[in-house]
């Protein structure tokens, strides 16, 4: 799981939903800025570790917090990024080793906000992973922590931003609360932060217009977390949009997104889906085919898409060989798969 697919998933309903938007996709927005002077849109305060991270270079960035972790056992930074690698994938005994460490580092530095914060994400994803009655006892620590992330470092965009999405997507009797969504957003230390927290909160409420108008309106350059949130956001906007049957209005987004990301499959696959809802199937399957080829391909359901676009092309033995794929890798939702069936039922297979 990299950086888009921890903060990509942030869709499912609930604590589900909470704790897949804080891991993302992923590499999701996670950081260190605790000392005066580090970069509140930053992920670590050391320059190279950050670079390391934005280049998606996870075993490099491992072999660095290994090495400190030698010397130093609970330093915050090492332990955040024992955080986000442990995020990547489905590994259990990844994610309870880095909560281990992040317990260590809060018991010595108390006011250490990354500890915190690797403390809330990866126990949010974690207790889910244990079914639904570990992620409600959880979801009271899971809340405690981002927050006390966010009070030690109230400036810090990604603590301020994973609370957010605690609020939105957590049910109420988790302790979710769209008001208090609503006062991270107009407490942001920055209009830039203010602004992608308030088009987050439209999102929440299916208000994917709107929310896709604020975020074009930032600036150009943001900082390297507000950065990811924009895009990521972005995309989900227009996939809300494209749900809702106004694919054209989301088109434009999703070309910017592409030529901005040209190496991850999401904005390609999503600039297919688009194509694809305004009856030009042609070009959604050159995209899909593209989108192939790229970062993050596997987690996308691009058989079933192009299945379905080979279908209404008449190319009914090339849908088939598609479905027949989408259903035999069972990786899709549950809806998908059952629309792959009977897809597969129709063209007789």
């Amino acid at each position: 799981m990299n950086r888009q697919q921890m903060t990509a998933s942030r869709r499912t309903p609930g604590l589900a939903a909470m704790a897949a938007g804080l891991a993302w996709a992923a590499w999701a927005p996670l950081a260190a800025a605790q000392a005066p002077g580090t970069p509140a849109g930053q992920m670590f305060k050391d320059a190279a570790w950050q670079q390391l991270y934005q280049d998606d270079r996870a075993a490099d960035l491992l072999r660095a917090a290994q090495q400190r972790l030698q010397t130093q056992p609970e330093d915050p930074q090492a332990v955040l990024a024992l955080g986000l690698l442990a995020l990547q994938g489905a590994d259990s005994a990844a994610r309870l080793a880095a909560l281990q460490k992040a317990e260590a580092c809060i018991e010595k530095q108390p006011t250490a906000a990354p500890c915190h914060y690797v403390l809330g994400t990866v126990l949010g994803v974690q207790a889910m992973s244990e079914g639904m009655m570990k992620a409600a006892r959880s979801a009271g620590t899971v809340r405690a922590a981002l927050g006390k992330a966010h009070e030690l470092e109230p400036a810090w965009y990604p603590a301020r931003s994973a609370l957010a999405e605690f609020y939105l997507l957590a049910p109420g009797f988790m302790g979710g609360s769209t008001s208090k969504a609503q006062e991270l957003a107009r407490s942001a230390p920055s209009p830039e932060q203010a602004r992608l927290l308030e088009a987050r909160i439209q999102m929440n409420d299916r208000k994917f217009e709107a929310a896709l108008k604020t975020l074009v309106d930032l600036p150009a350059t943001l900082p390297p977390s507000l950065q990811e949130d924009a895009r990521q956001w972005a995309l989900q906007a227009s996939l809300g949009l494209i749900n809702a049957g106004n694919a054209a209005t989301a088109q434009p987004t999703l070309e910017r997104l592409a030529r901005e990301q040209p190496g991850e499959a999401g904005p390609t696959y999503a600039l297919g889906r688009a194509m694809a809802e305004q009856g030009g199937h042609e070009k959604a399957l050159k995209l899909y085919e593209q989108s192939a080829r790229l970062k993050g391909a596997e987690r996308l359901p691009l058989a079933w898409r192009m299945g379905i676009s080979q279908q209404a092309l008449g190319r009914n033995d090339e849908a088939k060989a598609s479905f027949q794929r989408f259903v035999a890798a069972g990786k899709g939702q549950k809806n998908a798969l059952e629309d792959a069936k009977k897809r597969l039922a129709q063209l007789g297979a």
